[in-house]
């Protein structure tokens, strides 16, 4: 005969229960006091004396001035270092015309370190008795006295009045922009086989060699041709024996005239 099956339910005592909420609330009680005394402890940290910004260390500056960079980054007086936000300064600073980049970190206890990476020149326009220094995106550096040998020659190109800061536009250029990023990613070494980029005519780009080639590129694919004039001068001057007057690159093949 099978045993009947019993189904016990389990009561837990009231005393149990009762003991439960009391420690679940003494849990709660306990967070919420140790979060309002991290708040008050962060708060503290954030007006301590012990952290203000005594000075501001700056590096990699030869353009700007230091007081612009400490203008720029707008630290004020008696900010400490939890105030100052670094990505904040950073964008500030980037956005300065000479600025390439910017990094700012904290030097504990009471430091700020500012180190800039300024834009350097890649080409020069002449301007009168003298000469602009260009960047990459088109932005003026400063002027020099002498061209130098390093950096390229643009002409074609007239600024009225000039300033550091101003970015070189001209509307009727269409490949400037193009020409300046195609001549940064030339190694020096080919970069020094031309003269004189002159992009007078807004519908071709001139470009002189060193031994005074004349070499019409068009508007487009600058690097595949200019990559190729050096091997192109030398087969034509291998068959006739001196260096050409022009070479004409604005079709795909390589016509020339001595």
């Amino acid at each position: 005969m099978d045993r009947p099956y019993n189904n016990y339910y389990y009561r837990e005592p009231e005393k149990n229960l009762k003991n439960k909420k009391i420690k679940k609330r003494k849990r709660f009680f306990l967070k919420v006091f140790l979060m309002i005394l991290s708040l008050l402890i962060f708060f503290a940290l954030i007006r301590s004396p012990v952290f203000k910004v005594q000075r501001v260390e700056i590096s990699g500056n030869e353009r700007v001035p230091f007081e612009e960079i400490l203008r720029i980054a707008d630290i004020e007086e008696g900010t400490t270092l939890w105030q100052v936000n670094n990505r904040v300064v950073k964008k500030r600073l980037e956005r300065m015309p000479l600025i390439k980049l910017a990094q700012v970190s904290y030097v504990f206890p009471q430091a700020l370190a500012i180190d800039v990476e300024e834009k350097e020149p890649l080409v020069l326009i002449p301007y009168r008795e003298r000469y602009l220094e260009v960047s990459k995106d088109g932005t003026i550096l400063g002027a020099v006295d002498e061209m130098g040998e390093d950096l390229p020659l643009i002409t074609g190109i007239v600024i009225d009045e000039p300033f550091i800061g101003q970015k070189v536009h001209q509307e009727d250029i269409i490949y400037l922009e193009e020409i300046l990023k195609t001549i940064s990613t030339l190694p020096s070494q080919k970069l020094s086989f031309f003269s004189d980029f002159k992009v007078e005519d807004p519908l071709n780009l001139i470009v002189y060699t060193i031994g005074g080639t004349e070499i019409w590129l068009g508007t487009e694919n600058y690097k595949e041709k200019l990559e190729e004039v050096p091997r192109v001068i030398m087969e034509i001057k291998q068959q006739k024996g001196e260096e050409p007057g022009y070479i004409d690159l604005r079709v795909s093949h390589f016509p020339s005239n001595p």
